[in-house]
């Protein structure tokens, strides 16, 4: 009896993750073009869009009532360090009705990435603050291209923009 070729169909958003994993972009920008056995490997062959990378605010409020945000390109996954919580915010894609940016947050769990809930635009984390128990609240603010043109304006013209040292170290980017 002679081996035949069989064909299975599998779910393609693992593979896609991987690929995002592989090269440090968000998943939902990796489309799968091609999957080539290599050996003992896949050679999967993608793209990128060659749209305009999405940017948020992201807004930390803190158990003070403090209140950070900063400014996160959403071409690959960002850190997010929310009073000793790492966080990766990922692009997942736009709200059909309002058009507003998505995202995925994952809370690093030993060597794995954890989905938290909540995601979409609005989550919480929970953490120790002082010796308590506290609920961070976190949520993403879409960018509109008139904030953002507003925003360059003045600070290239004002000067006097708000101080970056500010944040207190929550924010900052995932080392790759």
């Amino acid at each position: 009896m002679a081996d035949s070729p069989d064909t299975v169909r599998i779910p393609l958003e693992p593979l896609r993750s991987r690929v995002a994993d592989a090269t440090g972009r968000s998943a939902s920008y990796v489309d799968v073009q091609n999957v080539a056995v290599d050996g003992t490997t896949l050679e999967v062959t993608f793209s990128t869009p060659d749209e305009d990378v999405p940017v948020i605010d992201i807004v930390v409020e803190g158990p003070t009532g403090r209140i950070d945000t900063t400014p996160a390109r959403l071409d690959s996954p960002f850190g997010l360090n929310v009073y000793g919580e790492l966080l990766r915010v990922e692009y997942a894609g736009r709200d059909a009705e309002t058009d507003e940016i998505l995202v995925s947050v994952s809370r690093r769990d030993g060597e794995e990435w954890q989905t938290v809930l909540g995601c979409g635009r609005m989550w919480a984390v929970e953490t120790v603050y002082e010796g308590e128990s506290v609920s961070i609240t976190c949520h993403a603010e879409t960018q509109s291209a008139s904030e953002e043109d507003g925003e360059e304006d003045a600070d290239a013209t004002d000067g006097d923009s708000e101080d970056e040292s500010d944040t207190g170290g929550l924010l900052g980017g995932l080392g790759r």
